[in-house]
């Protein structure tokens, strides 16, 4: 009725999965939402509970019965939280802001709606309708800059994490070949140590053959 735009839980059957159209639909279906709060804490059947006391019984705050407390709080801090920090952001107040920047001017230079004062340090007597266009368009123009510069940021990190994880691989590979190769010549050296006294016999067995000859 006020053209306020309301968050209405969308969802798309095709897109979204059976969780989030079940959720969004049942919430959609409590709007407008009957929220009640209390500072209150009354104690009934031996639970302590917040509620409101009234003469004609008690309103209990996280009785889904008696209240859409519980079902907004989830919405609003856990599971559409960034969807409505998102689309206030990028959605109402950029229609809002592009509304009041496009303002026609009248010929005398005021604008034609009231509270404007300037924008961006200009008074409204040196602004007209083109250079309106342009500084939305110039505003717009560093928002998207600045979202560029934000990727780029990310994608720099990212690569600076993948070639950390690359040098780390490549080190331990490293380590792991000096080890084989530690290894093999330990065995190598074993078995030289070995074969001299199987093949060329002790020295006590040499004199003894010696002494036979004689």
């Amino acid at each position: 009725h006020y053209r306020i735009p309301v968050y209405n839980f969308p969802y798309d059957i095709e897109e979204d999965d059976e969780d989030t159209v079940e959720e969004n639909a049942e919430l959609r279906g409590l709007m407008p939402f009957a929220i009640v709060g209390s500072e209150d804490v009354i104690e009934v059947d031996g639970r302590r509970m917040r509620a409101r006391q009234y003469p004609w019984g008690i309103v209990e705050v996280e009785n889904p019965r008696h209240s859409d407390f519980l079902a907004i709080r989830s919405a609003l801090l856990h599971s559409h939280l960034a969807d409505l920090k998102e689309i206030t952001h990028d959605f109402l107040y950029e229609n809002y802001r592009t509304e009041k920047l496009s303002k026609s001017v009248d010929p005398s230079g005021m604008m034609s709606g009231s509270g404007m004062g300037g924008v961006g340090g200009m008074d409204n007597e040196s602004m007209d309708p083109q250079s309106l266009a342009s500084q939305s368009v110039r505003l717009k123009e560093e928002q998207l800059k600045r979202e560029e510069e934000k990727l780029r940021e990310i994608e720099i990190k990212v690569q600076r994490e993948i070639e950390s994880k690359r040098q780390e691989l490549l080190a331990r590979e490293s380590q792991l070949k000096e080890l084989e190769s530690r290894m093999g010549r330990g065995e190598n050296l074993q078995g030289g140590q070995q074969m001299p006294g199987g093949f060329g016999g002790t020295e006590q067995e040499e004199e003894a053959e010696a002494g036979m000859e004689r």
